[in-house]
């Protein structure tokens, strides 16, 4: 049994424990929590409040602007390359997580968690003083915000900020300094950074954006195939790139990932819907504006002849018109996540080279995507560029040897010259390429390894209307070594020209009603026989069917014609119009006639006439 003095020493005991832990309390209260009098405690209540809204602001910058708050230095693109290392959206420059910078090198530039984490930590901490008190302090408070540090932890779900800094807070005889400050603000920062993170990396892999791109690619523009006719096929660059981009515009933001976010209307609508092995929970779109820069470069002949209408083919009793482009697509993506309260976003760009998406990105930054020739720029060349009264045009310079082609920078008005001292890669009778605006690319021949200066000339450019008298539609081809131009007349009533000698040629075009039958016929021809009886010489008789669909000619040769002048600039300077007297022949009646008009117009003299 217990004593009676036994349990007073325990009382005794407890009693001591609990004054002691009171006493601990007030006395490192700034360890344990905040202990603010109630008649202050709304200013310190306030400053809470101003801490997570600044919090928010940091936060909502950095899923705008793509991880980074800081956004960096802004690097320009290039005539070559139209990225630069921000990409403009409504006005925010939001930084590129991949993108190919001027000089033609694969960038990367993703943030990690701790560069968020440190970034927040800096724009808190910068902040820290900017709360407003004046109302409280017109209420008769005193109010003292100290310097102090920030730790930032970001969490699927929210972020949580730790801040030591002394706030302290006066009104009469009461008073609080709290030196700690810990909290938590809402946001899926950490999560849409996540998917974002996993969305970027299957990209970089997988290149999903460039497949949907190709198929874009070779359904809105011409890329290879065969079409029935005896009418040339002209594309037009113009057409074909605008044609490309609101393609590209209507079909990116149709894409999807596999997930939950979304319903199809349809089952035809799965094509638009990628399969990362993500089942994503949250709403993710994939945008491109058509006002984004973008580069289409178009390699291939823009006039498709047709083929069955040359001497010695009339044989086959029909035309086709085969057809082969050639495409350089460089355009930017912006990934956005997304609820009803947050956005986190980041751009990156797609990049399609002679009709095939780029090879996947390494895992480091700084990937050179051109050849290994412009690799080993290491021979220093002076270049400068004029026009043809020699003076200064600044321009765009790049080099070619063999089939590589480097960026090398520009000429710039220096001393009354325009010139550029560049590197560029050592190379046995390579092309030095001058691009100026309102100008024609002009190349100069030169061996790197031994030349150490060249002087180019640029041609102006001149538009000159056409005049073609009596012609409802025609094609004329403006071609010279080192420039051609092609006009569909009446879409096109001028064409651009340059100083030199041109091969002329016209072909006029009316409506025609010829209507070829589909035809069979059997073909036979003599061929070796097999085995040794081959090899002595002995023959067999080997026959075909060789059916011929029916076709509609629609347009057929009525005129045209062909001349080789020199057009020097002060006749395109001073011309109102150049007319072209063209001969006409008449609508054929028949594939005959019309093969003779055909080939008629090899033998036609089409005069030019400078009004």
């Amino acid at each position: 049994m217990v004593s009676k003095r036994a349990q007073v020493t325990i009382f005794i005991i407890v009693a001591i424990v609990l004054v002691g832990g009171v006493i601990a309390y007030f006395a490192f209260r700034d360890s344990f929590g905040v202990s603010v009098p109630e008649e202050l405690r709304p200013v310190y209540d306030y400053y809470i409040s101003c801490l997570e809204a600044t919090v928010g602001e940091g936060v909502a910058l950095l899923g705008e602007q793509g991880g980074r708050i800081d956004t960096g230095e802004f690097i320009p693109g290039s005539a070559y390359m139209p990225f630069s290392s921000h990409l403009d959206f409504l006005g925010q420059g939001i930084p590129y997580w991949m993108y190919v910078s001027g000089n033609n090198l694969l960038k990367e530039n993703v943030p990690t968690r701790e560069d968020m984490e440190r970034e927040l930590e800096v724009y808190i901490e910068d902040r820290l003083g900017d709360c407003d008190f004046s109302d409280f302090e017109s209420a008769g408070f005193d109010v003292y915000v100290g310097e102090g540090n920030v730790a930032v932890d970001v969490n699927d779900l929210n972020v949580g900020v730790e801040i030591k800094n002394p706030v302290t807070i006066f009104k009469g005889e009461s008073s609080v300094i709290v030196s700690n400050h810990e909290f938590r603000v809402s946001s899926k920062l950490g999560k849409f950074y996540d998917l974002a993170k996993e969305v970027y990396d299957y990209e970089k892999a997988n290149m999903f954006l460039e497949k949907y791109a190709l198929d874009v690619l070779r359904i809105y523009a011409p890329v290879d195939g065969v079409e029935d006719g005896c009418s040339p096929m002209i594309f037009v660059d113009s057409e074909i790139r605008e044609d490309i981009i609101m393609g590209l515009v209507a079909n990116i933001a149709t894409v999807k990932l596999d997930g939950s976010y979304y319903d199809l209307g349809s089952k035809s609508r799965e094509y638009f819907v990628e399969d990362a092995g993500l089942n994503l929970d949250e709403s993710v779109n994939f945008m491109y504006l058509p006002d984004w820069p973008t580069r289409v470069e178009i390699y291939g002949d823009r006039v498709a002849r047709p083929v069955g209408m040359q001497e010695g083919m009339g044989i086959l009793g029909f035309c086709y018109v085969p057809y082969h482009l050639v495409y350089d697509i460089d355009f930017p993506v912006l990934v956005q996540f997304y609820d009803d309260e947050e956005l986190f976003q980041f751009p990156l760009a797609v990049i399609i080279s002679k009709n095939q998406a780029r090879e996947a990105l390494p895992t480091y930054a700084g990937e050179n995507i051109e050849s290994k020739v412009c690799e080993f720029m290491n021979q220093e060349v002076d270049v400068f560029t004029y026009d043809v009264d020699l003076e200064p045009v600044e321009a765009r310079i790049s080099f070619k040897c063999l089939n590589s082609v480097c960026n090398i920078g520009e000429t710039k008005l220096r001393g009354g010259d325009a010139v550029l001292s560049g590197d560029f890669p050592q190379c046995v009778n390579g092309f030095i390429i001058a691009s100026a605006e309102g100008y024609s690319d002009s190349k100069y021949q030169i061996s790197t390894n031994e030349e150490t200066l060249a002087n180019i000339l640029l041609n102006k450019e001149y538009e000159v209307k056409l005049g073609l008298e009596g012609v409802k539609s025609a094609l004329v081809n403006f071609v010279s070594d080192d420039y051609s131009a092609t006009v569909l007349y009446p879409d096109m009533k001028s064409v651009t020209l340059v100083e030199g000698y041109y091969n002329v040629s016209v072909y006029v075009y009316d409506n025609s009603s010829l209507k070829f039958p589909a035809t069979n016929r059997r073909e036979c021809v003599d061929v070796p026989e097999t085995g040794l009886a081959g090899f002595l010489g002995m023959e067999t008789e080997k026959c075909y069917d060789i059916n011929t669909p029916a076709m509609d000619v629609d347009f057929a040769v009525v005129g045209g014609g062909k001349q080789f002048e020199y057009i020097t600039s002060e006749d395109l300077e001073n011309v109102v119009k150049l007319n072209l007297d063209v001969p006409l022949f008449g609508l054929p009646t028949s594939i005959e006639e019309m093969s003779a008009n055909y080939n008629r117009v090899d033998d036609e003299v089409v005069f030019l006439e400078f009004e």
